[in-house]
């Protein structure tokens, strides 16, 4: 009797250390939120516009799972997929199971990013990641001041970074995730490298599956470029970029399920998103499932420069032998890239009972 008198006044003890924390947490995101409001005199701030194009490694930034694309990447509050090592490492706890997700990303102009990721379940409440991240230009013609109709020869912009994912559930309402990447970017001769940090929290309700994310992305030194070619030195001295940031993101959103039944469910999200270096953005989502195994998806950006349209996506779901198989589909479009689309593919092992929306 007494040592589960002790065991109950021990979770006690963790359950309330924990809803604490939660507390602190949730006080510091309204501060830093009422600060950036206040300190732009607006709700929606253009003024960061001044700053973009400050930061390297921008490859960073962009989605490559296709449900956060055709959500308008509101998607850091949401349950956990086979991509979460990208927008959230902390849901990487709701996938129940050994995973592999793969995904590319078709820009115009030839531009292509993928993505892979290996996540790994190591006991009940604790998982890893090991992903890969990749942007390749193609190629393209290289041309100097002095032969600005080409020189002859070929070029191209290859961009990675390697990522390693830790996330556990504290308790089964608050779970921690982290990534460590390794990034690279590769520009004809030049070399520009860094190390980046991804922190993530989501906390859960039970009313009406109601959970909140708070994300850090892409923390980390500065970085130079460097590279053996100038074209205003002829004798071949070594060139040495000034300091660029990472591509630092501060992101906040909530998610819900207003609607369900035994056929058909809705979750809805929106997500303020605060980069370094650009203006703060909004951003809205809505997922429509139809007996898990099909799903339609919708978002939209709200003060994004150069994006106009909604973002759109469908998902399948069946179960093969017991392993989960998702197919996803994504569509969105800028002024500066025109339409672009995604598709990939999830796999997970062993688990029929789950309910992954990936």
């Amino acid at each position: 009797m007494i040592n589960v008198y002790c065991k109950m006044s021990k979770s006690l003890s963790q359950i309330y250390f924990f809803k604490r924390m939660v507390l602190i947490i949730c006080v510091f995101i309204m501060s830093y939120t009422l600060h950036i409001m206040h300190s732009d005199a607006q709700l929606i701030s253009n003024l960061g516009g001044q700053r973009a194009g400050i930061s390297a490694f921008s490859f960073l930034k962009s989605d490559i799972s296709p449900r956060a694309i055709a959500m308008g990447g509101a998607i850091t509050n949401m349950k956990g997929d086979g991509y979460s090592s990208q927008w959230n490492p902390a849901t990487l706890t709701d996938l129940g199971s050994h995973n592999f997700a793969f995904s590319t990303r078709m820009y115009a102009l030839g531009i292509n990013q993928s993505f892979a990721a290996a996540n790994i379940k190591l006991r009940e409440n604790d998982y890893m990641a090991v992903s890969i991240n990749n942007l390749n230009s193609g190629n393209m013609e290289q041309r100097t001041e002095f032969q600005p109709y080409g020189t002859g020869q070929l070029f191209g912009l290859n961009s990675m970074g390697l990522g390693i994912s830790y996330a556990k559930a504290l308790t089964y309402k608050f779970s921690i995730g982290a990534s460590v990447k390794y990034v690279r970017e590769d520009i004809d001769r030049f070399i520009s490298q860094t190390v980046a940090v991804d922190v993530g929290f989501i906390y859960k309700t039970d009313f009406k599956d109601l959970r909140f994310g708070v994300m850090l992305q892409n923390f980390g030194p500065n970085a130079k470029a460097t590279g053996n070619y100038d074209p205003f030195n002829f004798a071949g001295k070594r060139f040495t970029s000034s300091d660029y940031p990472t591509p630092t993101v501060f992101k906040f959103g909530a998610s819900m399920v207003p609607f369900r039944n035994e056929r058909h469910s809705l979750a809805v999200s929106a997500e303020l998103n605060h980069p370094g270096d650009n203006a703060t953005n909004i951003r809205f989502g809505a997922e429509y499932n139809f007996l898990e195994i099909l799903y339609l998806r919708a978002g939209y950006w709200l003060n994004v420069p150069g994006v106009t349209l909604p973002t759109a996506g469908l998902g399948v779901r069946t179960v093969i032998s017991n392993q989960i198989i998702h197919l996803n589909y994504a569509v969105a479009s800028t002024n500066a890239l025109g339409t672009n689309h995604n598709i990939g593919l999830s796999v997970t092992i062993n688990n029929p009972k789950q309910e992954s929306t990936e």
